[in-house]
């Protein structure tokens, strides 16, 4: 009861500042609209302006800092879970811990007036909980063609037209701004692994540790990979987290899940079709040798 009464006014404290930090960025941002472009190129990215980084080297020394954690801890311990634990088995306890993060979707379907969405993740939760062994598979998706609504309260607040406010790298949780900030302190109260949380410290932060350790065991290779391209990986992870934050709020399908992924699929795909086209151009202006053929004859 005492840790309750202890962490609860300190969690207040935590969102009275980002509230503050958001007011005072609002007048940076608020004036960029963002929309969506009918009819974009393939791989082509939407335009959502610049980026309001004003903390940048503080925010460049969290990156690095997340940079060598992930590198000298988490890596290395992903790898070493994966070696002794089954694929399968991974995919299933990133399922059971999604499961549990059903509320947070549900509810933020329904506050972005999403009813459809929020009695399909309903439907969800119930098949997964039960048919689904507690959310260990997912028959929802692959029995009943219910695909996942991922919604959460960074989301709704974009819907309703608030700005991004400034950019922040926080550590060990990465890439993120005021209002993302604002979001995830909201569905902090939706999630079960809080009230864990509230009530067994050690254990809510065990199963908060043992899940990103699980996912990332899932995706090793795609922050290497999106690192290596990126001539400053700083400012290429920034864009890369405005860029899918954006398409989540406007529901634009994404290739993959994962933001590193994305981006360098949609990097490969725009590099395609360059090459495609050049070499289409190439084919339109050489003439036929059939014709050539005919013309030396005449």
């Amino acid at each position: 009861m005492k840790r309750r009464d202890i962490f609860l006014p300190q969690l207040y404290r935590v969102c009275f500042c980002c509230f503050t930090i958001w007011l005072g960025s609002m007048t940076v941002v608020f004036g960029q609209e963002v929309t969506i472009e009918d009819g974009l190129a393939f791989g082509e990215e939407l335009d959502i302006g610049l980026a309001s980084d004003p903390l940048e080297p503080l925010n460049r020394v969290f990156f690095h800092f997340n940079d060598k954690v992930y590198f000298w801890v988490l890596k290395p311990v992903s790898k070493g879970y994966a070696y002794v634990v089954a694929e399968d088995v991974r995919v299933c306890v990133r399922s059971f811990l999604k499961n549990l993060l059903a509320p947070v979707r549900i509810v933020n379907n329904l506050l972005q007036g999403k009813v459809v969405n929020g009695g399909v993740e309903a439907a969800r939760f119930v098949i997964n909980s039960t048919v689904g062994v507690i959310g260990l598979v997912d028959p929802a998706k692959n029995e009943f063609g219910l695909s996942p609504k991922d919604e959460d309260l960074g989301q709704t607040l974009g819907v309703y037209g608030l700005g991004e406010g400034i950019y922040i790298c926080w550590p060990f949780f990465g890439p993120s701004n005021v209002r993302d900030t604002l979001g995830l302190a909201g569905d902090f109260f939706l999630s079960p692994i809080s009230y864990l949380a509230m009530s067994d410290t050690g254990a809510g932060m065990a199963v908060q540790a043992g899940g990103e350790v699980n996912n990332t065991s899932l995706a090793l290779g795609d922050y290497e990979d999106f690192k290596d391209s990126a001539i400053d990986p700083y400012v290429a992870l920034r864009d890369a987290y405005r860029q899918s934050r954006q398409k989540q709020i406007l529901d634009v399908v994404m290739v993959s899940g994962s933001m590193y992924k994305s981006s360098s699929d949609s990097l490969d795909k725009t590099i395609s079709r360059d090459v495609s086209d050049q070499g289409s151009a190439d084919l339109d202006s050489t003439p036929a040798p059939a014709d050539n053929f005919n013309t030396s004859l005449e």
